[in-house]
């Protein structure tokens, strides 16, 4: 391997160990605990090194946002790709959004923050509007209601947020007191399996289209 690749390579690790850290505070704290700083002594390097591969904090978040998006999209391919009804293929795109809330909750929410929405849309503009198109395609295929289908797919959307919201906004020792204060056992079981949960409501308006 010659000098420049190793440099190269070196370079690049840097700047994921850089992002991995910013995550991994958001995870353990929040995002406003994210500071270049904190990143720095996180990887255990000084805020010039950090400083080499990002501009300032909001590139260091843009990039994790674009790496979320990428990611998403990749998975949305592969589904939209499949040999599969659109009605499954909708609880699918779901379920995925339901799991990568659940598994990377602080990039969820960095990603669905009303006040970074704009910033994404121009990022993510070209993208967008496909995956729109292939969205509203699938939606035809399933509801003849096509005078309303920027209705329905946003009520999809509202639905898909307001579990996810519900669910990973609530930490753990919070949601267990809820549980200890609500007398109906139905409504505790219920809790305990969101996920469940989730892919029935998922389910049952699929099932109304």
């Amino acid at each position: 391997m010659s000098v420049i690749d190793r440099r190269t390579r070196q370079k690049a690790e840097i700047r994921q160990r850089i992002l991995d850290a910013a995550r991994q505070i958001a995870r353990e704290k929040d995002w406003n605990a994210v500071t270049i700083r904190s990143i720095a002594e996180a990887i255990d390097y000084t805020p010039p090194i950090v400083y080499e591969h990002f501009q300032n904090k909001e590139d260091v978040l843009l990039s994790i946002v674009k790496e979320g998006h990428v990611e998403n999209r990749r998975v949305f391919d592969e589904i939209l790709a499949m040999e599969l009804s659109a009605e499954e293929k909708i609880l699918r795109l779901s379920m995925v959004q339901w799991t990568f809330a659940n598994e990377k909750p602080e990039i969820f929410r960095l990603m669905h923050n009303p006040e970074r929405m704009e910033q994404q849309r121009d990022m993510m503009r070209e993208g967008m509007e496909d995956a729109k198109q292939k969205i509203e395609g699938l939606f035809r295929e399933v509801s003849p209601d096509t005078e309303n289908m920027g209705e329905l797919i946003f009520n999809w959307f509202c639905l898909m947020q307001g579990y996810i919201n519900l669910i990973t906004n609530i930490r753990p020792e919070q949601g267990a007191k809820m549980l200890e204060n609500v007398q109906d056992p139905n409504m505790v079981a219920l809790f305990k399996q969101p996920t469940q949960l989730f892919e029935r409501a998922i389910r049952r308006f699929i099932k109304s289209l």
